[in-house]
């Protein structure tokens, strides 16, 4: 008769302790749960986070873009995708910005699976993919006397792009001329919208509820929250069937 009373008082014990942990996270999960039912009326998934300690901890680099500076200008590519001229919005462009040139009065940004052409004003002439025959993934763009060349498979290639031909293989030996990548001048950075839009209030808070903002421990630590909601079910309903016992037996 004694065994009950204590296994009782050993369950409530631990049901206590492992509540007061387990109602903090709970109150995260529902509070992050009831919001993210309302997101498209309170527009989350429109409104961005601008904190720079966020951005380190998603491991994320779009406080410092890509760029590469082409003469008096700047071709860079945000996080969500979009190539800048300077401060004007081009295009998408698909994969990470890893180059660019100038190509007479025509400037080049090259993204991993896209080739783009643009002019002195920003604005997009053509776009080159994989179905118009542009080799990839691209690794690198540059020009061997006045053509234009992209290096993919290991290899550098002629790029025709009145005919959108990538077929030749550059010359054996040829000196490719290629920039390299700087920083975007701050006073650039600032009349870039688009640079720090990339991390929604949606995201974020699917992250937090899932643990994912923490990457694989958080993952885990979520995943270890429901097993302790489950034991603490569990240890609930065992202490409620061992004190309804102990009273028919004192009844």
């Amino acid at each position: 008769m004694r065994r009950r009373p204590r296994l009782v008082g050993l369950l409530w014990r631990w049901h206590r302790r492992l509540g007061v942990l387990a109602a903090l996270f709970a109150l995260v999960l529902a509070v992050t749960g009831i919001v993210l039912n309302h997101s498209p009326e309170l527009g989350l998934d429109r409104r961005f986070v601008d904190w720079p300690w966020l951005s380190r901890v998603y491991g994320d680099g779009s406080a410092e873009l890509t760029a590469y500076p082409v003469g008096s200008h700047w071709l860079s590519r945000t996080a969500n995708g979009l190539v800048y001229f300077d401060d004007v919005e081009v295009a998408p462009c698909a994969g990470q910005l890893v180059g660019a040139t100038r190509l007479g009065e025509m400037y080049v940004a090259a993204c991993t699976r896209q080739l783009l052409l643009v002019t002195a004003s920003g604005e997009l002439v053509e776009a080159a993919d994989a179905g118009t025959g542009l080799p990839g993934p691209l690794v690198a763009v540059g020009r061997v006397d006045e053509g234009l060349v992209v290096q993919a498979a290991g290899d550098w290639w002629l790029a025709d792009l009145d005919r959108m031909d990538f077929s030749r293989a550059a010359p054996a030996g040829a000196l490719v001329r290629q920039l390299a990548p700087g920083e975007l001048p701050r006073d650039l950075l600032s009349r870039i919208p688009a640079a720090q839009a990339w991390l929604s209030w949606e995201r974020l808070l699917l992250d937090l509820h899932s643990g994912r903002l923490l990457g694989r421990p958080g993952v885990l630590v979520v995943d270890a929250v429901g097993l302790l909601l489950g034991v603490l079910a569990l240890s609930g309903l065992g202490m409620w069937f061992l004190h309804r016992r102990s009273r028919r037996v004192r009844n």
